[in-house]
C-alpha cells in the first residue's frame, strides 16, 4: 500500500541526521531550570552602599544584585527598586545602605524546580528576576523570564521567524474560493 507521507517522513530523517539542532533533544516546560543559561549576577552584603551597587550594576550591565547575609539568600534588589525606591528622594547614595531599600525574603527557586513553576512563580509574583539556591539556601544562579523566552526562542527558532507580519489592513471576507 501506498503512503502519501513516507516522502515527507523521509525527508523530515534526513533532515534530523544532517542537522545539529536543539529541537532533537526537544523542550518541555517540565524541564528544570537548570537548563537555563541564567543571568549573570553578583553577591553584596546588606550593609553595602547604594552608590556601590549602582556602579556594580551599571559596570557589569547587571539587572539586579542578590543580598546576602551570612552566605544566605535575605534580599533582591534590582533595577525596577532603584526606579521606585530610589531615584527622586534625594538620598545619599554613599550613606543608605541596601538593606533599606531591597526587596526582602524575595521568592526563590531550586535548579531541580521546573520552568513552568518558575514562570508561573515570576507571573504571579510580578518578578522578572527569582534567585535559584542550592540546598544550603546559597545562592548559585539568577533566572529572568528574558532566560525563558530565549531558551524557548532557540527551540523554535524556525517556527517564530517565520510566522506572519501582522497585517497592515483588517480583511472583511474570508481568503479563497
Amino acid at each position: 500500500m501506498f503512503d502519501v507521507l513516507s516522502d515527507e517522513y523521509q525527508q523530515m530523517d534526513e533532515i534530523s541526521k544532517k542537522s545539529k539542532s536543539k529541537i532533537s533533544n526537544a523542550v518541555s516546560l517540565d524541564d528544570p531550570i537548570s537548563v537555563l543559561s541564567g543571568e549573570d549576577f553578583a553577591i553584596v552584603s546588606e550593609k553595602t552602599s547604594l552608590a556601590k551597587i549602582i556602579k556594580i550594576l551599571q559596570d557589569k550591565h547587571l539587572a539586579c544584585v542578590v543580598v546576602e547575609k551570612k552566605n544566605v539568600l535575605t534580599g533582591i534588589f534590582t533595577e525596577r527598586d532603584v526606579l521606585n525606591k530610589v531615584v527622586g528622594y534625594k538620598l545619599d547614595l554613599e550613606k543608605e545602605v541596601v538593606s533599606s531599600f531591597m526587596t526582602p525574603k524575595p521568592a526563590k527557586l531550586l535548579l531541580e524546580d521546573s520552568i513552568a513553576f518558575a514562570l508561573n512563580k515570576m507571573t504571579d509574583g510580578g518578578y522578572r528576576h527569582i534567585p535559584i539556591v542550592n540546598k544550603a539556601k546559597k545562592t548559585v544562579a539568577v533566572v529572568s523570564m528574558q532566560d525563558v523566552i530565549n531558551h524557548l526562542g532557540d527551540y523554535f527558532f524556525d517556527e517564530i521567524i517565520n510566522l506572519p507580519p501582522k497585517p497592515l489592513r483588517r480583511q472583511h471576507s474570508v481568503e479563497g474560493g
